[in-house]
């Protein structure tokens, strides 16, 4: 099968339209040199000739007849769809789908997808709460909402919001009946409650100290469970201050309090975003105050 070239096809098509190469040349605004190489290289490619030339005008031969009354339609088929991506990329359409980390996408994300489906109501939303590692890609999601260090980097992501700050907290109740740690080292001989699971240590990190392998008693996923923990005396969590000062807790270890936590809106690097995803980007930009350029993720941004 001959492999042609599409820009030969496109010349040879606006030649027998306007009726000469001066005229499809001016419409494709391309010198009428090259425009004729593009014809003479399809008739190369093909093994035929396709139109008779004179000095006074250009004639369809019977092969360029047939030939066009083919490649015509399929071209305008390509300029169609080529025509109905552009109108979907300017309009947001079609379905949309989402992941969170449980308990940030319980907290914000309400708000985010009622603001969203407000103003593009074409758009099918589809929001998965998971505190588990996604797999973008395999499992057909547009973006995902991340907290921490990234390391893929097959991703762009954007950071979305200012960063939350952390602490490990504790009631009165608890410090007068454990004693207050002054290192985090400390923290083994004390009660630690952790999001996550208990089956296995968790490792909290901060600065100025080395990471601190806890094992918690209870683990959950759930700031607002921990605060309640933690308020009832049951034991040390590290929570956003935003939380748990609105909890009455007292916070611990400031010195060494961990770095702060920034949330991103991570999507695939290959895909090119839709305009569906760029609202989405706008609409949390608005909500969270901040959605900055894209970086890939894995480099410093």
């Amino acid at each position: 099968m001959r492999t042609v070239e599409p820009n030969g096809i496109i010349a040879f098509l606006e030649v027998v339209e306007r009726g000469s190469f001066r005229g499809a040349a001016r419409a494709l605004a391309i010198p009428k040199s090259t425009l004729s190489q593009r014809v003479a290289t399809l008739e190369e490619q093909l093994g035929v000739q396709l139109l008779s030339r004179t000095t006074r005008n250009v004639a369809l031969t019977d092969i360029g007849a047939s030939y066009q009354r083919e490649v015509a339609p399929a071209v305008a088929a390509l300029r169609d769809a080529e025509a109905l991506v552009n109108r979907l990329q300017a309009h947001p359409s079609g379905r949309l789908r989402l992941s969170a980390p449980f308990e940030l996408g319980q907290r914000l994300m309400g708000g985010v997808l009622a603001t969203f489906a407000e103003r593009y109501p074409q758009v099918k939303l589809e929001l998965e709460l998971t505190d588990r590692a996604v797999n973008m890609v395999e499992e057909g999601f547009d973006l995902c909402v991340c907290v921490g260090p990234l390391s893929d980097s097959q991703m762009i992501a954007r950071k979305i919001g200012a960063p939350s700050q952390v602490g490990i907290f504790g009631s009165a109740a608890y410090f007068k009946r454990a004693g207050v740690p002054k290192h985090p080292r400390e923290l083994q001989a004390h009660r630690c409650l952790s999001m996550g699971s208990t089956l296995s240590p968790a490792t909290w990190a901060f600065s100025g100290a080395r990471p601190v392998s806890i094992r918690p008693v209870i683990a959950v996923n759930s700031f607002q469970v921990l605060c309640a923990l933690a308020g009832a005396g049951t034991g040390l969590a590290r929570l956003p201050r935003s939380q748990a000062n609105t909890s009455g807790l007292v916070e611990v270890l400031k010195p060494f309090a961990p770095t702060p936590y920034q949330a991103f809106a991570v999507y695939p690097a290959a895909r090119h975003p839709s305009a569906s995803l760029r609202a989405m980007l706008a609409v949390m930009s608005e909500t969270f105050g901040s959605c900055e350029a894209p970086v890939r993720v894995g480099r410093e941004s």
